[in-house]
């Protein structure tokens, strides 16, 4: 009895190592798993033991898969069927009706049937949203309460981005209002090579604190892709805009043509945390010393086990040299508790 167990045990091992996917490294390391992805020269393999690994193709030796995978060679074939590939970098798909070999370098993706060519993932449009709110309150000696709310959409492609926000910001400190701001406005860029693209523009804003009733401003230009990895981006941009002002204490408005330059920077450190820096300089072009800054920088923080919530952590800094309220410099930190869906 014990022997037909041992038999039993050692045929349902041998049929399950059998079945598994095989990747065996440069360096000796033989990894079983299943191979949902090859994608930039990169295969993903799914493992009971560690999760998903994705280990580049410059350090694979070899690889095998007994069940069928989609791929996509850089000359536009498609086949389907377990794919192979030896020592020597020569990589061979069973399909159907014929046998092909090839070099694993011509393997532009690979994936599991059913599933999507990562190249239509990455080329795809796909909206995005944002909703945070930012809530602070102090009582005792003096009686404090802050309220931050903002949303944005985004309908992102691979090459060109459309967006459109709004947020909101009242702040009291022992019944007198400190902020009551509120402000919109949408924009558009688009990269019509890896590094030159354009963009365009424009807000509106209201704030009765800094004596403001409307400020509408608009921009448009080049933008410079300095920067473009999957864990950091560098935009710069510059062009030529225009800025009203209107103010509460009904003084003349004010109207300019403008310089736009501005600087969008993100980091993602790991998996989890990611930094965002933002920085525009408005300069009226007939008279440079009158100019608006604009700097904004936060980490964001995940929140749970999904990818939904988040915190942001930040300060912002506005700075205009030629204002009409009390104070030409405003500073606000915050802390935000973001909801995000597609």
């Amino acid at each position: 009895m014990k022997l037909i167990t041992k038999i039993v045990l050692a045929s349902l091992l041998t049929s399950t190592l059998a079945s598994a996917d095989v990747v065996r490294t440069l360096d000796g390391a033989q990894l079983t798993g299943t191979i949902t992805l090859i994608d930039q020269g990169v295969i993903h393999l799914d493992t009971t033991y560690a999760g998903t690994l994705k280990i580049k193709q410059e350090q694979v030796e070899s690889f095998a898969s007994d069940q069928p995978r989609v791929v996509r060679l850089a000359s536009g074939t498609v086949m389907a069927g377990p794919i192979a590939s030896d020592r020597q970098g020569n990589i061979r798909i069973q399909s159907d009706d014929d046998v092909l070999e090839t070099s694993a370098a011509k393997v532009a993706a690979a994936w599991t049937p059913g599933a999507e060519d990562p190249e239509s993932i990455r080329n795809r449009r796909e909206w995005r949203y944002e909703a945070s709110v930012d809530l602070t309150g102090k009582s005792g000696n003096t009686e404090k309460y802050r309220l931050g709310t903002s949303f944005d959409a985004v309908l992102k492609g691979p090459n060109d981005a459309l967006a459109f926000f709004f947020e909101y910001e009242q702040a009291e400190d022992a019944g007198n209002k400190t902020e009551d701001r509120m402000a919109g406005g949408g924009s558009y860029e688009s990269f019509f090579s890896e590094v030159l693209g354009w963009y365009v523009r424009t807000e509106l804003e209201t704030d009765p604190i800094d004596n403001i009733d409307l400020r509408a401003s608009t921009g448009a230009g080049l933008s410079y892709r300095l920067i473009k990895k999957d864990h950091q981006t560098l935009v710069a941009r510059t062009g030529l805009g225009y800025r009203y002002t209107a103010f509460d204490d009904h003084s003349e408005a004010e109207s300019s043509a403008t310089l736009d330059f501005g600087l969008a920077h993100s980091y993602r450190f790991g998996e989890y945390f990611k930094m965002k820096n933002d920085l525009t300089f408005v300069p009226a072009t007939d008279d440079f010393a009158n100019y608006r800054i604009v700097h904004d920088s936060g980490v964001e923080i995940p929140v749970g086990s999904g990818e939904n919530w988040k915190l942001r952590m930040g300060i912002k800094n506005e700075y205009e040299s030629e204002s009409t309220a009390e104070k030409k410099l405003d500073t606000s930190y915050y802390t935000k508790m973001i909801y995000s869906w597609e």
